[in-house]
């Protein structure tokens, strides 16, 4: 598989449980090392999962589902450290309520 680059995506060693492991920095494209892959939570099989590119600085956070037709897998750059997305995955859902909440608070402070 290829990234939108044109460049390989997965090393061509396969994980433990047979799965391909992201071996680049979707950003700066060095290569990732998979044993620096963080393992921030586990339930009933879902695993999220957390790599720092120690080149360009940004983090890559996975969430790996198990479905019917084999494993699924969500990731998304970010600059939150490890501790950040743990510390976020503790605050739970986020309501219509909190977002409205948000708007209302943007557009009373652009009115000063």
């Amino acid at each position: 598989m290829r990234d939108i680059f044109g460049q390989p995506n997965f090393n061509s060693q396969r994980g433990l449980d047979g799965l391909k492991l992201v071996s680049r920095c979707p950003l700066c494209q060095t290569e990732h090392n998979p044993l620096e892959t963080a393992v921030l939570d586990e339930t009933e099989g879902a695993h999220l999962l957390f790599i720092r590119c120690q080149s360009c600085g940004s983090g890559v956070v996975a969430a790996l589902t198990p479905g019917s037709y084999g494993l699924t897998s969500v990731g998304v750059v970010t600059d939150l450290n490890a501790f950040e997305i743990k510390t976020a995955k503790d605050w739970g859902r986020v309501s219509a309520n909190d977002v409205l909440g948000v708007v209302e608070y943007f557009n009373h402070q652009s009115k000063f």
